[in-house]
């Protein structure tokens, strides 16, 4: 039996169309651009589609070569070692951010979680407390103390300062997860001889696996997609991350294709994590975790 069509179920679908097309159109407008030689596209009439598609911007931003319309031989980007040597800092930084984050973070969400004690609501509030301003806002202290001690530049300065981004975050997750699951379970664990350390990495973590496969996912995009610390900490050195690298394509001399082909790079992590763990960051409680 099939639901009616009222005008409401009419006017709900036709917000969803709107809002998908709304979101899905620049990307889908961004990779265009990016699979189009410059010559088609700057033509007009402009096409909505590669009619020639092409990965030459790909290749040319990882240091190979490509062939134009013409035959002509076309330069390689000029931005490539800038954008390849910021992807790998992204990646190393968002690896080892999201390693450290689960090895302090888990433990104290267990506890705000699981334990009972006086000032745990408290100590949840100051935790999410530090996340509640932008980062710009503790940049300058952090500028100067890194000027100081010889972090400024380093990838090993974006990683301490990552953590200051990415610890409060998982904590308020693995919290409500944690408090979430079966208490009998662990009791029983308890019961059998097992410490409360025990208790947590023999049961509890088993358990938690997806939480935290979620949780780790979420500190790696958040690493990921940093751009304030990145820009004023590590701009113009070797530790640069690809954000503030692909933010200069766009004040030098770059080609639309090129910038566009760079933006496609940057998105796909994101989108591969955010397809493969959609159910599971709906399913987490983020509101309230006590």
């Amino acid at each position: 039996m099939t639901a009616a069509i009222t005008p409401r179920r009419v006017l709900t679908y036709a917000a969803a169309a709107l809002l998908l097309v709304w979101t899905v159109f620049p990307i889908y407008w961004l990779l265009s651009m990016s699979l189009m030689f410059k010559t088609e596209l700057l033509s007009v009439p402009t096409h909505l589609a590669p009619l020639e598609p092409t990965i030459s911007n790909y290749t040319r931003l990882f240091g190979g070569s490509a062939i134009g319309p013409g035959g002509t031989e076309l330069p390689q980007v000029g931005q490539a070692p800038m954008i390849r040597r910021g992807l790998l800092n992204s990646l190393v930084i968002a690896v080892s951010v999201t390693a450290a984050t689960m090895a302090v973070a888990l433990p104290v969400a267990y506890a705000l979680g699981r334990l009972a004690f006086r000032g745990r609501a408290a100590m949840l509030f100051a935790i999410i407390l530090s996340r509640s301003y932008p980062p710009i806002a503790v940049v300058v202290p952090f500028f100067y103390l890194y000027s100081r001690t010889g972090l400024q530049g380093t990838l090993r300065g974006l990683v301490i300062i990552y953590l200051t981004l990415t610890i409060p975050m998982v904590v308020w997750v693995m919290t409500s997860f944690f408090s979430s699951l079966p208490r009998t379970v662990e009791a029983a664990a308890r019961i059998d001889g097992n410490t409360r350390w025990q208790a947590f990495y023999r049961v509890i973590l088993p358990m938690s696996w997806p939480g935290i496969a979620v949780a780790a996912a979420i500190s790696f995009l958040v690493c990921w997609n940093e751009f304030a610390f990145s820009q004023i900490l590590a701009a113009g050195s070797t530790a640069q991350t690809f954000p503030p690298a692909l933010s200069t394509m766009f004040f030098q001399v770059s080609q639309p294709n090129e910038m566009a082909a760079a933006s496609i790079i940057a998105i796909i992590p994101p989108a591969i994590l955010a397809y493969l763990f959609q159910r599971r960051i709906r399913s987490l409680n983020l509101v309230d975790p006590l």
